[in-house]
């Protein structure tokens, strides 16, 4: 139990992070362009992070969709930044303490309803270590599939700007925009939502669809640790040097002690983030924020090429 306690003071501390450096959204400047603009950037160098195999992994589903990480170095030959290292979360002598030498990213699943039909979800997050110029000590996606099983909407734990930000797939945007028509005023896609009833949300960008199910690859800017992109691995890679290539280990979420944490650190977060683990939200959430086409929850969740 103080193990699971103390464990809780450091979820909750890096969550703190999180909730302290998130402006008003009165102050940011609606559409977000700089998250448009990043989405499209390039680094120059950056180092690979991807999750380790073991004897079963390679079998399961939340192996498969696990993320690959790009994290940017910002000044080549140098080596990545500790401070950009996400790792272990454990504890010492009852104080929060993050070990960098052991990358962990910490996954969890379940199902969620819309239009009365069960899609699968995954999520996947990481914890950081305090720094001067650090915004975000936590970072993480949700991916949900559609009924076909194929992953179509990626949400981003949380943004420097407060906005939350999403990534759909170009079968469901195309999907959106057959049976929605033009897109809404101040909106780039047919998929999102008018300005008006959901400012917040923003659809970054629109990737392609991989021939299986497999987990994106997650740009991670220096420094401030925004997800400056997500791709699908079929896409061309936006990064030219890879200095350092790594494995993470994928941790299940109860495995961390963390399960029975989750709402003590939602209520420290609030709605501030663009998801949280275990929330009971529903398919309410992504209707409230995206223009689902009824193809997502069919017998066919993706139109055809």
């Amino acid at each position: 139990m103080k193990a699971t306690a103390a464990l809780a003071r450091a979820l909750g501390f890096c969550v703190w992070g999180c909730v302290n450096f998130q402006p008003t959204l009165t102050h940011a400047a609606p559409p977000y362009l700089e998250i448009y603009q990043r989405a499209t950037n390039e680094f120059a160098c950056a180092e690979y992070f991807k999750p380790a195999e073991t004897k079963t992994s390679t079998n399961e589903l939340s192996f498969a969709l696990a993320p690959l990480i790009l994290q940017q170095v910002s000044v080549a030959p140098e080596p990545p930044s500790l401070l950009d290292r996400f790792g272990t979360l454990s504890v010492s002598n009852g104080a929060p303490v993050l070990d960098q030498s052991r990358p962990t990213i910490y996954w969890g699943s379940d199902t969620v309803q819309v239009n009365r039909r069960p899609h699968a979800r995954f999520f996947y997050v990481w914890c950081y270590s305090p720094g001067p110029q650090a915004a975000l000590l936590m970072q993480g996606i949700r991916i949900t599939l559609n009924s076909d099983g194929q992953p179509v909407i990626w949400e981003v734990l949380a943004d420097g700007s407060g906005a939350k930000v999403l990534f759909v797939s170009q079968n469901l945007e195309a999907a959106a925009l057959a049976e929605f028509g033009k897109l809404l005023p101040r909106r780039r896609y047919a998929i999102e939502r008018n300005a008006e009833a959901a400012p917040e949300v923003i659809v970054a960008r629109v990737i392609d669809d991989g021939p299986i199910p497999m987990g994106p690859i997650v740009y991670l800017s220096a420094g401030s640790r925004p997800v400056s992109t997500l791709i699908c691995r079929c896409m061309p890679a936006q990064a030219r040097k890879l200095l350092a290539t790594s494995t993470y280990d994928l941790v299940p979420f109860q495995e961390a002690s963390t399960n029975s944490l989750i709402m003590q650190a939602r209520v420290m977060l609030g709605e501030r983030a663009g998801f949280w683990p275990g929330d009971d939200t529903g398919g309410k959430g992504l209707e409230a924020c995206l223009r689902l086409p009824k193809v997502f929850s069919s017998s066919r969740g993706a139109i055809a090429r």
